[in-house]
């Protein structure tokens, strides 16, 4: 069954977050190489909070994210340590996605 428009809507914006949360919790975790790779994150979210988001809505979610400034993409292959080989392009959330993460988690109260 197709979902509504404002479905539709409420899912992205869901995705959106959660790839943001992601984002900062790998910024706050990270070593040598920052971001996260689309396939880490679709890893991450399929195993825990969105459980059936497909790769082209974690794509979809960077892109969004990433236009709208909330996210900047890192493109410089380097070699990472902690994933034993090299990393491509990954995505990095801004000062621009914190501050948005940190009012998204407040209006819920999440966040003090």
């Amino acid at each position: 069954m197709a979902l509504s428009p404002l479905e539709a809507a409420e899912e992205l914006g869901d995705e959106l977050l959660e790839v943001l949360k992601q984002l900062n919790r790998s910024e706050n975790q990270a070593g040598a190489t920052s971001g996260l790779e689309v396939d880490e994150l679709h890893h991450i979210l399929g195993r825990g909070p969105l459980p059936r988001v497909s790769g082209g809505d974690v794509e979809r979610a960077v892109s969004v994210l990433v236009g709208n400034g909330l996210a900047r993409c890192l493109d410089t292959p380097e070699y990472s340590w902690e994933r034993g080989r090299i990393v491509a392009t990954r995505y990095a959330i801004t000062t621009q996605g914190k501050a948005f993460l940190v009012s998204r988690l407040r209006k819920t109260g999440r966040v003090e």
